[in-house]
């Protein structure tokens, strides 16, 4: 028989809360709906009582004493006002008392009290359904988890209620195993005895392949995300290495390829990596259905020599989502995928007004280099003000050319002394100098234009352009000097982070 900690982790009984009192002090041999508290006393030994109306304080007190006089294993507490440390208004200093003398639970539930009565059934009697119930509902939250390991047996574990660790089984325990992109995934969970033992075994092996990827074709897709990010962030002189790998992984390294670069600047460092991860699944499945065979419904089974192939990769804080292309794919793909761009950033921006998504489109670009070179691009396009939300590489090529200008040493010798004084306070106080000087030159030395345009009260542009006049020593009013530091503010402000050379400090 259960105790109430193992009864909390049955399928549905998720909307139980516990309050006070132990939760393993008592086998649970039954449930009952009570309608009147007075006859609490009288219920048999180990039974979770379900109060069907609220008791008040005073008659609380009474009630637990009665259900740990009886033996109880529970008492379920229904339609109360929550107080403001957490625990239900009614529940007093002498109820709690008496439950953890009395070796009784107290727990709050709420909605369908039929259903809470039919799962405790259930998980008491260790039936054929309370195994089916737990598969399924480990099914759902597995899946939900797919190739995160730890996180696949924690759900796991809730599920069927029992331990579930990453290593081998030892004796008397169940295991599973399931090959993944970095070797074999084993589980571990201690065995139990008919259907919940098949419910162990059912659920080891949906986690095992969960844990390893997901199954059904997963395994592959998550190794070319992971290759996909090696790409974009390795030494170029790796490149040969790592398409050939692609190749082996069917990432189709050798097409055309455009690149979209999403950011999610309305969170954190610390919660930016969890939410652009669900934003890279949900995104993949909303281009792959515009652009695969589902949006071919004449197609044969394989997708069309013409179908747009996405992959993605999480690289330094952004999500980058690949279409690559079987031939160029000319201004009408560019124009296509800037398209899709704006349809998913939609799309995500509704289920995630919190993120402040915005987006960066990429050019063109042939190979495996030419991967790299979108990816480039579309880190340089993504929006920084206010305004359009996604924003494609510029096509007359001054931020390409940017970019190949710095790339030289000259180049970068020449930004880094030139702004240097702003750089040596430090990246935190030099990068908002800087876009505040790139929008004070963009808007030709209009402080009211630039605090439009960088949401900036305008005494605080002035403030911070005669810090940097202070700082440099520049005139402003020489167009000579005004080219050198636009480019330089320009250049440095959209160089790709992990580029070899880039000055440290001079990063968005």
């Amino acid at each position: 028989m259960p105790n109430i900690m193992e009864l909390l982790s049955s399928p549905g009984l998720d909307g139980v809360r516990p309050l006070v009192g132990p939760l393993d002090a008592v086998e649970v041999t039954g449930v009952r709906l009570e309608p009147r508290p007075d006859r609490l006393a009288a219920m048999p030994a180990g039974t979770v009582a379900v109060l069907l109306a609220p008791v008040p304080g005073h008659l609380l007190d009474v009630a637990v004493r009665d259900a740990a006089a009886a033996g109880a294993a529970a008492l379920v507490l229904t339609g109360v006002t929550e107080a403001p440390h957490g625990l239900p208004a009614e529940v007093t200093a002498t109820a709690r008392a008496l439950a953890e003398r009395g070796r009784v639970a107290v727990l709050y539930a709420d909605g369908d009290l039929a259903g809470l009565v039919v799962a405790v059934e259930r998980a008491v009697a260790g039936s054929a359904a309370d195994a089916l119930a737990r598969v399924a509902a480990a099914a759902r939250e597995v899946s939900a988890v797919a190739g995160a390991p730890d996180r696949v047996a924690a759900a796991a574990a809730r599920a069927l209620g029992v331990p579930v660790e990453l290593r081998a089984a030892g004796p008397g325990e169940e295991g599973a195993a399931a090959a993944g992109p970095d070797g074999e995934i084993r589980l571990a969970a201690p065995a139990r005895p008919g259907h919940a033992g098949s419910a162990v075994r059912s659920v080891l092996a949906l986690a095992a392949l969960a844990a390893a990827g997901g199954g059904h074709g997963d395994v592959p897709v998550r190794s070319r995300g992971r290759l996909l990010a090696e790409l974009l962030v390795a030494p170029q002189d790796q490149a040969a290495r790592l398409a050939a790998r692609g190749r082996a992984l069917a990432l189709p390294v050798d097409g055309w390829h455009i690149a979209l670069r999403v950011e999610a600047g309305g969170l954190d460092a610390t919660n930016r990596p969890k939410a652009l991860d669900a934003v890279m699944s949900q995104a993949l499945t909303l281009l792959r259905t515009w652009d695969g065979p589902a949006a071919h419904p004449t197609a044969p089974a394989s997708p069309p020599t013409d179908t747009v192939q996405w992959n993605a990769a999480l690289v330094d804080d952004a999500l980058v989502l690949l279409s690559t292309w079987p031939a160029d794919p000319g201004t009408d793909g560019r124009r296509a995928t800037l398209t899709r761009a704006r349809r998913v950033v939609d799309r995500l921006a509704g289920l995630r007004p919190e993120a402040g998504l915005r987006c960066g489109v990429g050019s063109p670009h042939r190979g495996p280099l030419g991967i790299r070179t979108s990816a480039r691009e579309a880190r340089a396009a993504v929006p920084r003000d206010a305004g359009p939300t996604v924003a494609a590489h510029d096509a007359v090529g001054l931020d390409r050319m940017l970019l190949e200008w710095y790339a030289s040493d000259t180049a970068r010798e020449a930004v880094a002394e030139l702004l240097s004084p702003v750089l040596a306070l430090g990246p935190q106080r030099a990068e908002p100098l800087l876009r505040t000087l790139q929008g004070y030159l963009d808007h030709n030395n209009s402080p009211a234009r630039a605090a439009q345009a960088l949401h900036l009260h305008r005494n605080a542009v002035g403030a911070r352009i005669r810090k940097i006049v202070q700082l440099t020593g520049a005139d402003l009013n020489e167009p000579d000097v005004r080219l050198a530091l636009q480019l330089a503010c320009r250049a440095g402000l959209s160089t790709p982070a992990g580029e070899p050379s880039a000055p440290p400090d001079l990063r968005p």
